[in-house]
């Protein structure tokens, strides 16, 4: 099979990205603070000094020690804690070191995802400043073009555009960047989650997806006959990962199959990797049947709840050796159950958000995209879709008669909900006083005064206190401060 039509758009596109977009920003993350000290796995490492490679054979022309401390931060400190598992070497060691050794492509690529991995940390001061240099800033910048230029050349060798190598150098491409958006970095994102270091979302969602070398990746997928054809351990599941992240950001389905770190997990349904049945959802959320949700959707809320509570063992020490696989695992298929449920649109008998029921679970659903993407899957200001949602959201209560259609008790205190989360998610946007606004009558309506009355409510719907309490807190306190200014 040829794959030259496939692969000539990526090239024609990559090509001409490249020669109009080529600008770098120097600015600083925003964000700023450290990861969370009491977790091992947040923690960060000192690269070693001794030479994987002691011939320096690399497969490169340019200095062979930078190459060498590239590599040993991808082995020792980069994959790891990106494929946790109970042979944390495993993938690097056995597998994607050996075939890097052998590939110029790849070994560029990966060079040029390491020194941008060290270049967001290094933004962040999450390593020493001496860490990232002006030479591996230079080095970042023509790896990145020189991986540009032998991705090409691999396209035009009959099969190569669909290799491993190539395949892994591309989705290097897709998450790595030589800068940090300027307009995003300053951003604020208002909740405080925790576990963001699992997998280092908080890196790679530091980083935009580039949509240009997300589609070249899923067009060799493709080719290849898709995720499961893909046979370098590791690779899937990380493509997958890759999938989520980019599927997130830009608030769309995944377009892969779920993919696991541990082959055993594959095809495994969520409630049997988290461990509850129907009954258990039942006993929690089936109250929300009446006023429109979906038994997928209902499920969905107790899963993030269980998975949450699984966090909140771990953030308390209950587990002397926490399965950092099995809690990516968990919270990788939450997140993409959520991000492949249907919009209202899609489901039958749809006519448009005038029926009660479709607007209720259309709000429910994209408030949970809310909680997913702030709490669950929580992604940093340079990709996060926060203000899009709140934006989406209010779309969808903006009825000419909001109280009304969640007039029954359920669906009051599940309004209450969807207001706190879309009014958090709405921080600093103009979407913000629409929801203070709401929030103010609704709480009026609903007898509540004090955000300790709210607070009980909200919990009674996905709600992890750690990250979201303070958010939930201060939009309260603008509702207080709106209802004093209109007794004035």
């Amino acid at each position: 099979m040829s794959v030259i039509p496939a692969s000539q758009l990526y090239l024609n596109t990559t090509i001409a990205q490249y020669e109009n977009e080529y600008e770098y920003d120097y600015g600083n993350d925003s964000q700023g603070s450290s990861p969370d000290s009491s977790s091992p796995i947040e923690q960060i490492e000192t690269l070693g000094v001794s030479f994987i490679d002691p011939f320096q054979t690399y497969p490169w022309r340019h200095s062979p020690e930078i190459a060498n401390a590239c590599q040993t931060y991808c082995t020792t400190i980069l994959w790891p804690t990106l494929t946790p598992g109970t042979s944390r070497s495993e993938v690097s060691a056995l597998n994607w070191f050996p075939l890097m050794m052998s590939e110029p492509t790849l070994m560029t690529a990966i060079t040029f995802g390491s020194l941008s991995h060290q270049r967001v940390q290094w933004l962040n001061r999450w390593i020493p400043d001496n860490a990232f240099r002006e030479q591996e800033q230079q080095l970042l910048k023509v790896c990145e073009m020189e991986t540009i230029e032998l991705i090409n050349q691999e396209m035009k060798k009959p099969g190569r555009a669909i290799s491993n190598a190539v395949i892994l150098s591309v989705m290097c491409m897709a998450h790595n960047a030589t800068d940090i958006s300027e307009e995003r970095q300053f951003r604020h994102i208002p909740f405080t989650p925790p576990m963001r270091r699992l997998q280092w979302i908080d890196v790679y969602g530091s980083l935009r997806p580039n949509l240009v070398h997300v589609q070249g990746l899923i067009s060799m997928i493709n080719l290849r006959g898709g995720l499961e054809a893909i046979d370098l351990p590791g690779l899937a599941p990380v493509v997958c990962l890759s999938d989520i992240v980019t599927s997130s950001a830009y608030h769309t389905p995944p377009v892969f199959p779920f993919f696991p770190l541990q082959g055993s997990r594959k095809n495994v349904q969520l409630r049997d990797l988290l461990g509850y049945t129907m009954a258990d959802v039942d006993r929690h959320y089936g109250r929300l049947r009446q006023i429109g949700l979906t038994e997928e959707l209902m499920e969905l809320f107790h899963a993030m709840d269980v998975y949450m509570g699984f966090v909140d063992a771990y953030l308390k020490g209950d587990h002397l050796k926490p399965d950092y696989a099995l809690l990516a695992d968990q919270r990788n298929l939450v997140q993409y159950t959520l991000l492949s449920l249907p919009a209202a649109s899609q489901l039958s008998g749809f006519t448009g958000y005038h029926q009660r029921q479709e607007i209720i679970y259309e709000a429910c659903r994209l408030a949970a995209c809310i909680y997913g993407a702030g709490v669950v899957f929580p992604l940093p200001p340079q990709s996060t879709p926060l203000a899009k949602l709140s934006g989406l959201l209010r779309g969808v209560l903006k009825t000419p008669d909001c109280l009304a259609v969640w007039e029954q008790p359920h669906a009051r205190v599940t309004l209450l909900w969807v207001l706190a989360l879309g009014g958090i998610a709405a921080e600093g946007t103009a979407e913000r006083e629409w929801y203070v606004s709401m929030l103010m009558r609704t709480a009026r309506y609903s007898h509540i005064t004090c955000w300790a009355d709210l607070r009980a409510i909200v919990m009674l719907l996905p709600w992890y206190d750690g990250a979201c309490d303070d958010a939930g807190n201060n939009l309260w306190l603008e509702v207080e401060r709106l209802s004093a200014r209109l007794l004035h």
